[in-house]
């Protein structure tokens, strides 16, 4: 039975959407008669530094640069990439090979799977794709071949059969107690190739993080194996993935890992292959290139940041923690900078199927973007993940204009000085933004100011029109 039924006879807690065959997605009810859950800015009488809301406020484009650098010849590099592994000398032909695939909307994955499938053809193995994604997808096997597919993932874009399966076993147990599990696929075959980015983890510390590592210890263990590592807490979470890992690297016939590196407009930059021996090493190197890569807001503090549209598409917490500075975990502190006193999301994307998983990293959302919220999934991964406080809903608002504004009013700004807001299109895309006049006056070295301004706007609906 639903474990939402057991609790509440219609299916669903007071206050939520109603149950579908999607998942527990819905509109969320209306707060007042009015429609309107927050004062608009131009109400009479509500005023802000002596002016009523609704009158403009400025905005300049800012311009950032970051290393552009990508690979041109991905299938030279992916070859270069498997040779330096070197399967053959460690397989016969005919051997049965899997790669893994995860959930992640990397860039050029599917191109980059084909190749790696098809260099292993060309030295006579036989290649399949096995999703590997935890517990993303729901956790089922329908649930990652359909999460699969929207990432254009599908038998005829990679050339070779794909197996999704939920199946976990443990091979082996961490001086913590923790159990380590992997799919018992991998056990069977004659070898695997774990393909994964190399980034940042939204909550570990550490030399290991986001990557081939992750990819065997939470990819490989699906549900059971991400729900295992996780109770570890965000503090151990570097060092129980090494240990994790070892038990994995024991029990499966490991031929190495192609480890890829993207740049700050998400396009490829490194194409590594790793072979067994050196993984810890060089997952660790590749992390330290990909934080110099990683985008970054061009100030250290703000009153409000506006986030046009959040989601797994541009970080596994919707708005990537590195960026806002907040972390929203229990006993851990959040990042020194920036410290942003309020943020807002008008939107979340299609790509993240109804994951909110994140949401609660910000203040407020607008209704159209809690109305495309499916708690299912957003439950299923943050359970999983023990951080729940990142899927506590925020403030939702009626309209951009309310949730912009409603920033505004909540974040203590002293008359004495301008509101300093920014408006980004997620947390990965930052070459280009907006901000206020006071923003503009404390900006890092090497943002670029090229004199374009716009008045921050909305429609007679509260939609965000400019800039």
């Amino acid at each position: 039975m639903d474990p939402l039924q057991k609790t509440h006879p219609t299916g669903n807690y007071p206050g939520t959407p109603p149950v579908n065959r999607v998942g527990y997605r819905g509109e969320f009810p209306e707060l007042d008669g009015s429609g309107s859950m927050f004062l608009s800015p131009d109400y009479e009488g509500f005023t802000y530094d002596g002016e009523k809301r609704g009158d403009p406020l400025t905005l300049k484009l800012v311009s950032q640069d970051f290393d552009d650098s990508a690979i041109e010849d991905l299938d030279s590099a992916v070859n270069a990439a498997i040779e330096r592994m070197r399967p053959g000398e460690r397989l016969d032909p005919g051997s049965r090979v899997l790669v893994t695939a995860g959930s992640r909307g990397i860039s050029n994955i599917a191109g980059i799977l084909r190749r790696v499938c098809a260099h292993l053809i060309e030295l006579g193995m036989r290649p399949s794709i096995l999703g590997a994604m935890g517990s993303h997808g729901g956790g089922t096997d329908a649930g990652q071949g359909e999460m699969l597919a929207s990432l254009g993932i599908t038998e005829e874009s990679v050339g070779v059969p794909i197996i999704t399966s939920s199946k976990a076993v443990p091979v082996g147990r961490t001086k913590r107690g923790l159990t380590v599990y992997c799919d018992p696929l991998v056990l069977e075959v004659d070898g695997i190739v774990a393909v994964n980015r190399v980034k940042a983890h939204t909550t570990a510390r550490g030399d290991i993080q986001s990557g081939i590592v992750k990819k065997l210890v939470v990819g490989l263990g699906h549900r059971p194996g991400a729900e295992s590592f996780h109770q570890c807490g965000p503090a151990a979470m570097s060092e129980e993935l090494r240990e994790m890992a070892g038990h994995v690297l024991d029990a499966i016939p490991f031929l190495g890992g192609v480890g890829l590196v993207e740049n700050a407009d998400g396009a490829t930059h490194t194409v590594r292959g790793i072979r067994p021996e050196e993984l810890f090493e060089a997952e660790s190197e590749l992390l330290q290139l990909s934080k110099s890569l990683s985008p970054r807001l061009p100030f250290s503090e703000a009153d409000v940041l506006v986030v046009r549209t959040m989601g797994k598409n541009f970080s596994g917490t919707g708005v990537d923690t590195g960026v806002v500075g907040r972390y929203r975990v229990q006993g851990e502190p959040d990042l020194p900078e920036p410290r942003i006193s309020r943020i807002c999301a008008l939107d979340l994307s299609e790509e993240s199927h109804g994951n909110a998983t994140g949401i609660g990293l910000v203040d407020m959302v607008t209704r159209r973007l809690a109305s495309e919220v499916d708690l299912h999934p957003t439950y299923t991964n943050v359970l999983t993940s023990t951080l729940t406080m990142r899927a506590m809903i925020p403030m939702i608002m009626a309209s951009d204009r309310d949730a912009v504004w409603g920033s505004v009013a909540s974040a203590s700004v002293p008359p004495s000085r301008g509101v300093r807001l920014a408006i980004i299109e997620n947390t990965l895309d930052l070459e280009n933004l907006w901000v206020s006049e006071a923003l503009a006056e404390d900006l890092d070295q090497g943002a670029r100011l090229d004199g374009t301004e716009a008045q921050l706007a909305f429609d007679e609906d509260g939609n965000l029109i400019s800039p």
